[in-house]
């Protein structure tokens, strides 16, 4: 473990002693804020992700040795795969694969955990972000890792900053995931432990801050002594920068340049704006897309010029992520009405993930171009664009929007093309459009997969069944799930009747 972090360790040795402010360790010496913080958030996280192993144990039935031995062929026997805790109604819990997920229903408080052998020990990133997120009252540790972290992405360069400094330790035979505490670590759980009760009560914050190096916090803290402010201004600012030197270095990483724009951005980092320039100019990646969405809560017109010209050189039919950058530059485009016609226009060549989006927005702001970008994406080769195109119809619920449906239906014999469509006429609750349904699917009838079986320590554990199946199978809770999610959304422009919807049916020329 690198020495900055024994460092950290021995300091947490001192709670109780009497501290100085005007005597601290020099910034560089202790880990940064970022990283301290983090380390202290997870070693409290330790305690949660071990009381949803003992629920496991105790009050459904499982074991987190089987969770880990078999992912979804663990999950206890008898036990739905979702329901309320026994013996805790205000808890609910949900079994996936090697995992088992603890929600508070009033609170929200999201504990989720995946299994290493019999152990709770190892995190995952996205489990912890998603815990931090569901927070509507954190205590004061997670609130201070929540102001440090305004994007909880960012805790993922405070992660690995942690994983190369050997205070967090990667199972065995991994690089990175999943990680647990390190030994040295979790021999000093006590200190961390008293750490976190001092910082309860805050007359004792100034010191602890200064303590574990955090000079933001006492910064912050010593607002109205401005003989102290002289002293931990600077040594707050020395904090920021030695963390902007550490992002930086990541924004050459493929996989976290993403994440360091972004930390770069709740940092104000005063060269954001030269790295922000530079990724757009750079090949279509999430770089782009996360620089995007920090130009997009800037909502500064003075990008429209840089992002028009990456919108010119995108192809809205390209491959993954690009149809996404495209529709986010045209949205930032258009709500700073720069070269609104032209922008307005080009909504006509939407693909890929991205019609169900281009639907509404012609829908908002070019009424004649909604047919052509309906029919595009009812039966478009693209689950996601079937998806949403169909709901936003059922939404509306109108003669003109099921005569799309059903002229859809009409044109196509494809079971999996045609399964949105069909869950969203029922959806609509017409009964001509139910018999519809009924009439297709008599013309078109799909033999139920039996499903297949495994045995599995004597237990037989199915049915399963192929991707596609369930797919079919599901159709009707995610139209169901789009619609709910689209909902406020569409009823703005529920009223909308597109010209070309008063013409002749268009499934009438269909391969015409």
């Amino acid at each position: 473990m690198e020495a900055r972090f024994d460092t950290l360790l021995a300091a947490l040795n001192r709670i109780g002693e009497p501290g100085d402010l005007y005597c601290p360790l020099e910034p560089s010496t202790l880990p940064s804020p970022w990283e301290t913080w983090t380390l202290i958030g997870l070693a409290r996280h330790r305690s949660r992700q071990f009381w949803v192993a003992d629920i496991i144990r105790t009050r459904l039935q499982g074991a987190p040795a089987d969770l880990a031995a078999g992912g979804a062929f663990g999950h206890p026997e008898g036990v739905p795969q979702l329901g309320s805790v026994p013996g805790m109604p205000e808890w609910e819990y949900y079994f996936h694969g090697r995992g088992c997920c603890i929600t508070h229903k009033v609170f929200g408080d999201r504990i989720d955990v995946d299994f290493f052998d019999d152990t709770a020990e190892y995190f995952d990133t996205f489990f912890y972000k998603n815990y931090l997120d569901s927070l509507r009252s954190p205590e004061p540790l997670e609130q201070r890792l929540r102001e440090l972290h305004p994007s909880s992405r960012a805790i993922t360069l405070a992660i690995a900053e942690l994983l190369a400094a050997g205070a967090l330790t990667p199972l065995e035979g991994r690089d990175s995931h999943p990680y647990r505490l390190a030994e040295e670590v979790l021999a000093s759980l006590d200190k961390f432990d008293a750490f976190c009760l001092a910082w309860a009560d805050p007359n004792r914050r100034p010191l602890l801050a200064a303590l574990i190096g955090d000079w933001l916090a006492v910064d912050e803290l010593a607002v109205g002594r401005p003989e102290l402010n002289a002293i931990t201004g600077l040594r707050a600012e020395r904090c920021r920068e030695l963390w902007r030197q550490r992002l930086r270095r990541h924004l050459g990483e493929p996989y976290r340049a993403a994440d360091a724009l972004q930390a770069l951005a709740d940092q104000k980092a005063p060269d954001i704006d030269m790295h922000l320039e530079k990724t757009l100019r750079g090949p279509a990646s999430g770089a782009i897309s996360a620089a995007l969405d920090v130009i997009g809560q800037t909502n500064d017109p003075r990008w429209c010029g840089p992002v028009y010209e990456l919108f010119s050189r995108l192809n809205p039919a390209g491959q993954l992520p690009e149809p996404h950058i495209w529709m986010t530059s045209l949205k930032f485009l258009l709500r700073h009405g720069h070269r609104k016609q032209e922008v307005i226009a080009a909504l006509i060549r939407a693909d890929r993930t991205e019609i169900g989006e281009a639907v509404l927005l012609s829908l908002e702001h070019a009424p004649k171009l909604a047919c052509s970008l309906i029919r595009k994406g009812l039966l478009a080769d693209v689950p996601m664009d079937r998806m949403s195109v169909a709901s936003i119809l059922a939404l509306i619920n109108s003669p003109w929007s099921k005569r799309e449906l059903l002229g859809a239906l009409k044109a196509c014999d494809d079971q999996e093309k045609t399964a949105d469509v069909r869950a969203a006429l029922l959806e609509t609750g017409d009964e001509e459009c139910e018999k519809a349904v009924l009439a297709w699917e008599e013309r078109n009838p799909h033999e139920n997969e039996a499903g297949s079986y495994l045995e599995i320590n004597g237990r037989k554990v199915g049915p399963f069944y192929s991707f596609a199946e369930l797919s079919l199978k599901n159709r009707a809770s995610w139209i169901k799930y789009e619609m709910d999610k689209l909902h406020d959304r569409v009823m703005k422009v529920k009223s909308v009747a597109p010209p070309e919807s008063w013409q002749k049916p268009w499934w009438k020329f269909w391969g015409k």
